[in-house]
């Protein structure tokens, strides 16, 4: 990791969960649960489902223009794994380059099956927002879906000044998500 990226890791990955993965936890008033399933296409050899699972794993499920993962399993050649903190990094506008929102999440899902890939984080007390996020890719009779599962909650002043804009943000990074996933084919 970079020197800046790694001094926010060390700053945010002792923060408590501000979310159990079973148990939920505390919602604002104001709370988002969203589910969306898209069919990302076809895919009869298998080869874009390896490619999207793949990424998914590896930490790059969302294009750099939306949302950057940072954490240790980089620093150590692996896929992410249940357990693993994660330092994201999201751009504040697409075109900005240096104005970020930094947040730390914990992986609680991360399983890889033939036809199925599941990739989940909670957040930390170091997030704008208290919640769950999952994405599921499945594979039956060569067609691909992507499932997005998320709870969503205030957690910060800056979440609550900007609500609409922060909304914005994580429908943006949802469907900047999928997009890339469906961009996904074999070269």
């Amino acid at each position: 990791m970079e020197a800046e990226i790694e001094r926010r890791f060390r700053e945010y990955e002792h923060k408590p969960l501000a979310w159990d993965p079973i148990k939920g936890g505390k919602k604002a008033f104001i709370c988002f649960n969203d589910s969306l399933t898209a069919g990302i296409g076809e895919d009869l050899t298998g080869q874009r489902f390896e490619i999207i699972a793949n990424r998914m794993l590896s930490g790059t499920y969302y294009p750099m223009d939306a949302v950057e993962f940072f954490g240790r399993f980089q620093d150590e050649g692996r896929n992410i794994r249940p357990g693993d903190r994660v330092l994201q990094r999201a751009r504040l506008l697409p075109f900005l380059k240096k104005i970020f929102v930094w947040s730390m999440v914990e992986i609680y899902v991360a399983e890889r099956r033939e036809d199925f890939c599941q990739i989940g984080y909670v957040t930390t007390t170091q997030h704008h927002g208290r919640g769950i996020w999952t994405a599921t890719l499945t594979k039956e009779d060569g067609e691909l879906e992507l499932t997005i599962e998320s709870i969503a909650s205030p957690n910060s002043w800056l979440f609550w000044i900007g609500l609409p804009f922060a909304r914005f943000l994580q429908l943006r990074a949802r469907r900047r998500g999928i997009e890339e996933m469906a961009s996904q084919i074999p070269a």
